[in-house]
């Protein structure tokens, strides 16, 4: 009984597990810190990926470079939801992350994937496959 009462007096009334304000605000703000702080860096830093997602290997054949940004300029302006190197790359690895093998050959499964199932879009006069356009709006993204 003794132990009891002198851990009372010792803990309890001299306010020991009582927080003060000033404590609690000073943890509470390195704790939104150590939240914040990593998630900023996740969403707002650079992504990095291979070089050879912003190639379209098959236009690249018959488009030279300007052509090819100007097609991914304007994907870029007909959505607006995929402005941003991130989410482009996101959309590229979509169906791919999970899979081994050559991302070239990769991609171009893809591409047909898109063409068989009508992903397609209309960029000046062309008929692309959606992974195509995207590819083009990484690449004038990337210059």
């Amino acid at each position: 009984m003794l132990y009891i009462d002198s851990f009372r007096r010792h803990y309890l009334q001299d306010n020991y597990f009582r927080m003060k304000r000033r404590n609690f605000i000073l943890i509470g703000t390195s704790g939104i810190a150590a939240i914040s702080i990593p998630s900023a860096f996740y969403f707002f830093g650079d992504v990095s990926y291979d070089k050879l997602l912003s190639e379209p290997r098959s236009l690249s054949l018959i488009w030279d470079t300007q052509t090819i940004a100007s097609i991914g300029n304007q994907y870029r302006l007909q959505t607006p939801a995929e402005n941003s190197r991130r989410k482009l790359v996101r959309k590229l690895l979509d169906d791919i992350s999970d899979q081994n093998g050559e991302m070239t050959s990769l991609l171009e499964e893809k591409i047909i994937k898109d063409f068989e199932t009508g992903d397609t879009i209309i960029a000046d006069g062309w008929i692309l496959s959606i992974t195509e356009a995207r590819q083009c709006a990484l690449f004038s993204i990337d210059q």
